[in-house]
């Protein structure tokens, strides 16, 4: 036996089939952790190493798999918000690319395809490809409380120009100064979470792209309240339980403000009673009081990252229900097999076609009736999604459920009809100033129409995907919006509703 025959044996022996299979993530990754690297396909080689000729700036590009292949970015991170957006300009790279090289033909990106961004499909040299794009795990991954202390060291330091990869070392030094002796507005925990991640950041693309977008939002607040005071600790705790406490509400959902901009004194607020009165405190966000006002003493600020989402709406189910196997999978239900699985997601789909039935201005569209279509992998994600919206639907009243999905819309964007008012900062990757959008006071908001007559809501239930999609117009503050909604796996085999999309149309 020769010793490739020996290195086949070995890594066949170990996979979960008794066969590597070379589309399988998982058995690749295997042979990588036997024999130190992972094999470039020939049969995709000429496609690889087109691919890695073109697409510069995201670090070096391995390729595996044959007719199905995995492109793993090295200065791409593996999750989070900063990896959709760069895995998201990746795709729009390969699209580039497609346009110029006469070899590659019928590209299109598609959902799915075993990954949270999509994947791309396209003929190369007359032979069809499905691409995914990875990330790679690196120390430098960023919670919360790095994302929001970045904004917060960056409002007290003198940095007023973008990262490169040039300034970014130099720059660290300073930074990592102010943060070991505690940054302003910081708890002690928080600074030294920021400390750890300035020590582990390098002179990548990747790190310069994630660490302008929390400088961009400090700048942004700085232009407009140079002499504030950023709190995301002590009284801005006191506050949301407070809140919390007169609404009965998850704070997040009463206000989604990750920091407060303090302008002024705070009065003692622990006798108030009514929310209303603790709404006070804050900017109303109403034309008298916009961004840059500092008519109030405190000013919500809700950070978000270029390309994320609009936010959870699933909090909702928990105002009809305690029992939040309700709308969640019961631990029977996880462990269901595959028929019980399919048996359950026709009856479920039964079941929302009959609630969506008598409203008005809703289409069901289900893309493919067959429950046998349904891909294996997605049926508990798919049956999780579907119990929610189930739940949700019949919760409210027939020829109604309209309202069940616009209340989704106002919840995830936290307008609840008792909010304060809240300014969201987009940072941007560049390092310009972030993006301002206002949310008044007390908005709610409601399914547009134009001369009384509504825009339809949809809900596409598709095989291909396990998430569903809701989509629809709403208006807020006067002005029209498209909102989608999907219910999908959070990776937890629980279903989830999150804000997708929610953009102005003009």
């Amino acid at each position: 036996m020769n010793l490739i025959d020996k290195a086949i044996l070995e890594w066949s022996y170990k996979t979960t089939k008794g066969y590597p299979d070379i589309n399988s993530q998982e058995d690749m990754a295997l042979f990588e952790s036997i024999f130190g690297f992972i094999p470039l396909i020939k049969e995709n080689k000429d496609l690889v190493n087109l691919i890695q000729s073109n697409i510069k700036g995201y670090g070096d590009i391995t390729g595996t798999g044959s007719t199905s292949i995995r492109l793993q970015f090295s200065e791409v991170p593996s999750r989070g918000a900063s990896s959709t957006s760069l895995r998201g300009e990746i795709f729009k790279e390969l699209e580039k690319l497609s346009e110029k090289e006469n070899e590659i033909t019928d590209y299109k990106k598609v959902k799915g395809g075993g990954s949270s961004v999509g994947a791309a499909e396209l003929t190369f040299k007359g032979k069809e490809y499905k691409i995914l794009i990875k990330g790679t795990a690196s120390e430098d991954s960023a919670d919360t409380d790095v994302k929001e202390g970045l904004v917060s060291l960056f409002y007290v330091s003198d940095i007023t120009s973008p990262f490169t990869t040039e300034n970014i070392l130099k720059r660290v030094e300073n930074l990592k100064s102010i943060a070991n002796a505690g940054i302003p507005g910081e708890d002690s925990n928080s600074s030294q979470k920021v400390l750890k991640y300035l020590s582990s950041l390098e002179p990548k693309n990747a790190h310069v792209k994630f660490i302008n977008q929390p400088l961009s939002s400090a700048l942004s607040i700085k232009d407009k309240y140079p002499e504030g005071n950023i709190i995301r600790s002590g009284v801005f705790h006191e506050i949301r339980s407070k809140a919390r406490a007169l609404t009965g509400m998850n704070a997040d959902k009463w206000c989604p403000g990750d920091m407060y901009i303090q302008l002024g004194a705070i009065p003692d607020f622990s006798s108030y009673d009514n929310i209303e009165i603790l709404n006070e405190l804050f900017l109303s966000g109403t034309d008298d009081q916009q961004w840059g006002s500092k008519s109030k003493p405190l000013v919500a600020v809700s950070l978000k990252q270029e390309k994320a989402q609009g936010g959870k709406a699933k909090g909702l189910l928990q105002k009809f229900t305690k029992v939040k196997t309700d709308y969640n999978l019961t631990k029977d239900e996880i462990d269901l097999d595959e028929d019980s699985l399919r048996k359950r997601i026709q009856d479920l789909r039964n079941k929302v076609s009959k609630l969506v039935g008598g409203a008005e201005h809703i289409v069901y569209s289900i893309d493919n009736p067959s429950v046998n279509d349904i891909d294996s992998g997605k049926l508990k994600g798919k049956y999780a999604a579907l119990k929610a919206i189930e739940f949700l639907f019949r919760k409210f009243p027939s020829k109604k459920v309209d309202d069940a999905v616009v209340a989704l819309a106002g919840f995830a964007l936290s307008l609840t009809k008792v909010n304060p008012g809240f300014f969201k900062i987009i940072g941007q990757s560049s390092g310009s100033n972030a993006k301002v959008e206002s949310f008044p006071r007390g908005t709610n908001v409601v399914l547009y129409n134009r001369g009384g007559e509504y825009s339809d809501i949809t809900i596409r239930d598709s095989v291909e995907a396990g998430a569903i999609q809701i989509k629809f117009t709403i208006l807020k503050q006067g002005e029209p919006y498209s909102v989608q909604i999907s219910a999908r796996n959070n990776g937890n085999l629980q279903g989830t509703l999150e804000i997708e999309k929610f953009d102005q149309i003009n």
